[in-house]
């Protein structure tokens, strides 16, 4: 690849916030930053001749675009910097004693006030109410938490910005249920500073799955026991209402340690991509994924074709990069340089994925991008080791290096044999290598706006508002994403079908196949990965719990989301919510055989057959069949339990209803047509709704709100009440009481009628 000598910017938005973010130190150019930059990373090599030769190379990957430092990396790294902390964040330990704990009060203040964010594991401190030795109780976890949240408001790290801090508590510490609803998002302005997530462990998700008890202990005592089902429902409950906590899912972490022998990987960073022990850091850089994105024609949608070579080229530059800059940066605390040296971690992910898939025409999520990105993960898991290993026999493993248990490692065991034995022979220089971080700023400075990591593209375009400098003046412009500005200057339609299957958008992508990706990248990222699922507006409570358990289920490290519906709003809104009043959704496709339930019911002077479907545990599509069960004679008890079978679609309108009779399989075949029913299409409706996301219980409430109600509309209430779960009320569109009529309150996510009682939490 032939490197440019030129930076140019391709939005202003871009030029605007790497100056305001980057060019600190008498800069007037990307090319002086990216110079200076280059030479004080390459400042860590050994003699004069390889400090020159590095220092061209990294300029090159850096002028290029294609391998983009992290932040504290591109604001602090220069030759006459004041401030030498080229690491995002730390991590630091507190013990359960007084002294202990304004010990890492003091740290902590010492890593913001350097530039640093922290983490911790909250976990060893006692619970609120317990005895301590030298009388009193203890006032808990929150409390100190919120000395550590007030000091990270009153220091501003490097000058710039007010610290990012995440702390972690396990599922079994008995203030684990208050930790939970600590923060309810701009409801209470709670631990503001900090990001929280759970510890989340196999044999609690064991536990939720059995719907058995779990004990709640603090050094080995039971303070006390809950069901396990209903603290997971808690913890995805304020998730949901308040985007807090995360999930840390502790033992998926530990099973793949690099360093298992000699310490746990018990904690994280604030963004959540680097899993680390006490005392560790990280050192992070991304390699943009679009900018290898080929075509022979110059026409980055004609023809295209992933570089993979000049991939694993700059993936191996930027090994070396991290491992200097570990070399080059100062540390904030001995501790923390000292356990860096011995094991030099580094955390080398990517950018603009979404972007290099709209540009090779492969939709977000789909088979084919899920094939593309595990061979994207596989060559940077591949090139980081190798390049790791061949760093060793150059400049010596990281100190703590024992081959053969590192070899014994889960991780390293995936890797090709020809790797693991250049590493049995070569050793490692560094212990682990890879994440993906959320790469925002950088990649809307740096990237020229490209989709941000592993995420999907949030928009294609925004709007954005700037003061002009006069007055209360200010002036609009429209920013793009990088790969739809390319797609726009070809002179290629926006609202063509091509367009629409290329650039998916966060709100168009099936919130699965969004798991799926991320699943797909965690099986080659040794770290973890920074992303956040955000889930489409209206999305109800029950389909929520399940994307937790489908997280932890695909073997995702953590899991974190998004709900805009929530009381937290985001950074980022769709500019289309101003522009349309209502939001679309896609409905998931229909496999061709989908689980149902059979009911029978009887309304007025009719009895009805209620056909439900159910697709990922929520309800698809119905069917209703009037005095069917008189002319079938399934043998379905009149308003009893319902009878399991199968609805298969064998072509476009005709269904037909798969039974087992005598452990043989009938069909009752193209049932919809044999035994037709005059409300066919208010069935059809219904599914309609189902199918593109609405709400069950607003459903319901429709059904009930015609005070002129018909048999077959409070037949078919009476059966999706059936599947209405917890986390989801039943209110009618006028905001009145189902019971009784009166207008509801709603207090801390519950609804409650205040003339009859009733009462749901939600």
């Amino acid at each position: 690849m032939d490197t440019p000598q030129r930076w140019i910017w391709q939005q202003s938005i871009s030029e605007e916030i790497f100056r305001q973010k980057y060019c600190l130190h008498g800069e007037t150019s990307a090319e002086e930053v990216f110079r200076g930059v280059a030479r004080e990373i390459a400042s860590a090599e050994t003699t004069p001749e390889k400090r020159e030769a590095w220092e061209t190379a990294f300029y090159g990957e850096l002028i290029s675009g294609r391998l983009q430092p992290a932040g504290r990396i591109l604001a602090n790294a220069r030759p006459e910097s004041a401030v030498k902390n080229y690491n995002n964040c730390f991590t630091i330990d507190i013990e359960d004693d007084l002294e202990s704990i304004y010990g890492s009060l003091r740290e902590d203040a010492i890593i913001s006030k350097m530039g640093g964010g922290v983490g911790f594991d909250a976990s060893k401190l006692r619970p609120r109410g317990a005895r301590l030795s030298g009388g009193g109780e203890s006032s808990g976890v929150l409390s100190f938490l919120r000395i550590f949240d007030q000091s990270a408001k009153t220091i501003m790290t490097g000058g710039q910005r007010r610290s990012a801090h995440i702390a972690l508590l396990d599922i079994s510490h008995p203030e684990i249920e208050d930790f939970i609803t600590a923060k309810r998002g701009d409801e209470n302005r709670e631990l503001t500073q900090f990001n929280i997530s759970v510890k989340v462990t196999d044999a609690f998700i064991e536990a939720v799955k059995k719907d058995a008890d779990w004990n709640l202990t603090h050094r080995g005592k039971v303070m006390k026991t809950v069901k396990a089902r209903e603290l997971w429902d808690l913890l995805a409950r304020n998730a949901y209402l308040h985007n807090e906590p995360g999930i840390f899912n502790a033992d998926t972490v530990e099973r793949y340690n690099n360093g298992w022998w000699a310490f746990k990987m018990d904690r994280v960073n604030p963004c959540g991509e680097l899993v680390m022990p006490p005392y560790s850091l990280c050192c992070l850089s991304s390699v943009n994924l679009a900018a290898f994105v080929n075509s022979p024609s110059g026409d980055a949608f004609e023809g295209s074709a992933f570089d993979f070579e000049g991939f694993a080229k700059t993936v191996r530059v930027g090994v070396r990069f991290l491992d200097d800059t570990l070399d080059a940066t100062a540390y904030p605390l001995e501790r923390i340089e000292a356990f860096s040296r011995q094991w030099r971690r580094i955390g080398l992910g990517f950018t603009g994925l979404a972007d290099a898939l709209a540009m090779l025409d492969l939709t977000y999520g789909s088979p084919e991008s899920l094939e593309f990105a595990e061979k994207v993960a596989r060559a940077l898991r591949d090139a980081t080791y190798e390049a790791s290993s061949d760093l060793a026999a150059e400049k010596g493993s990281f100190p703590a290096f024992d081959a053969e248990k590192y070899l014994e490692g889960n991780f390293p065991k995936t890797l090709p044999e020809a790797l693991r034995e250049k590493i049995r022979a070569q050793g490692m220089r560094n212990v682990q290598l890879n994440t993906v971080a959320p790469t925002g700023t950088t990649s809307l400075s740096m990237g020229q706006n490209c989709s941000s990591g592993i995420e999907p593209i949030f928009a294609r375009s925004f709007r954005r508002t700037i003061r002009t400098g006069k007055g209360d003046e200010t002036r609009t412009e429209e920013v793009f994403d990088y790969a739809w500005k390319l797609w726009l200057e070809s002179g290629r339609s926006a609202d063509s079908d091509e367009a629409r299957r290329r650039f998916v958008t966060t709100a168009d992508i099936d919130p699965y196949r969004s798991i799926d990706m991320q699943a797909i990248f965690q099986k080659y990222v040794d770290h973890s990965i920074s992303k956040t699922l955000n889930i489409a507006p209206g999305t109800p409570f029950s389909e929520y719990k399940n994307l937790f358990m489908y997280a932890y289920d695909r073997g995702l490290k953590g899991f974190t989301t998004f709900n805009p519906d929530g009381s937290m709003k985001g950074i980022l809104e769709y500019s289309e919510k101003r522009e349309q009043s209502l939001k679309r959704r896609i409905a998931p496709p229909r496999p061709r055989e989908l689980p149902c339930e059979i009911w029978r019911v009887s309304g007025g002077k009719k009895s009805y057959l209620v056909v439900t479907g159910i697709l990922d545990a929520s309800l698809y599509e119905i069917f209703v069949i009037d005095d069917a069960e008189r002319r079938i004679g399934l043998g379905i008890e009149e308003n009893g339990p319902p009878r399991r079978a199968t609805v298969r679609k064998v072509e476009s309108g005709r269904y037909d209803l798969v039974l087992v009779e005598g452990g043989e399989e009938v069909a009752l075949e193209d049932f919809t047509r044999a035994f037709d029913s005059p409300d066919a299409s208010l069935a059809r409706l219904i599914s309609m709704s189902l199918r593109h996301g609405t709400p069950l219980q607003f459903i319901v409430s429709q059904l009930q709100k015609d005070t002129n109600f018909a048999d077959v509309e409070r037949t078919i209430s009476r059966i999706l009440k059936n599947y209405i779960k917890d986390g989801e009320e039943v209110v009618t569109s006028d905001g009145k009481c189902p019971e009784c009529g009166e207008s509801l309150s709603f207090r801390d996510g519950c609804v409650t009628c205040p003339s009859c009682g009733h009462s749901r939490c939600g």
